[in-house]
């Protein structure tokens, strides 16, 4: 199973956001261990990097990028995925190219605190963590 995490999820991980941190970090220890494939958008780096960065410090964003970067995959976004997310039939332009990063990368999900995301109809599902977890929890 391959997962799209958006931003949030990761930055909830990293800057131990209370109380979305314990879920985050269950989604990242369960897609390190090969439970399931975890991927995040090229575009979503720079985002993570910059925040992290200003949050801690630029060896603490290196790091974190570093361990990331080693430990999930990354989706590339290119000038065609711009180009269709901007004729996609969703206005905010980054939830569009998160939708047309799944459908590129055969995500089964998307998994975002984004409630407008969570509405939109996508190529993968949207969900939140809790509910991904839910569905997903080790027996």
């Amino acid at each position: 199973m391959i997962v799209l995490l958006d931003t949030n999820i990761i930055m909830d991980a990293l800057q131990e956001r209370t109380p979305f941190d314990v879920e985050a970090k269950e989604i990242l220890v369960q897609g390190q261990s090969g439970k399931y494939t975890c991927l995040f958008t090229a575009n979503a780096a720079t985002d993570i990097f910059y925040l992290y960065s200003k949050a801690r410090d630029i060896k603490s964003a290196n790091n974190a990028m570093n361990f990331l970067l080693k430990t999930y995959g990354v989706v590339t976004v290119s000038h065609d995925d711009c180009n269709a997310a901007m004729s996609a039939p969703i206005e905010d332009f980054e939830d569009a190219l998160m939708a047309v990063c799944a459908q590129k990368a055969s995500a089964d999900y998307i998994i975002t605190r984004d409630e407008e995301l969570l509405k939109k109809s996508l190529p993968a599902k949207a969900i939140l963590p809790s509910d991904f977890l839910r569905l997903f929890q080790t027996n």
